[in-house]
């Protein structure tokens, strides 16, 4: 999963710069900025629960 979300990233960013798609910046890192809330939400996940069994 990881690893599709940064190869979407990579061809969209190669097709924003060579001018093939019109999208916002923000839009051509949506793959990078979802694979990185998944990760904290995990994260934030795994304190709570642990804090939880103290």
């Amino acid at each position: 999963m990881c690893n599709f979300l940064l190869l979407l990233t990579l061809i969209f960013v190669l097709a924003k710069l060579f001018g093939l798609i019109a999208w916002s910046w923000l839009l051509v890192f949506m793959p990078l900025i979802v694979m990185i809330a998944v990760l904290v939400l995990f994260i934030g996940l795994g304190i709570a629960i642990g804090l939880h069994e103290d």
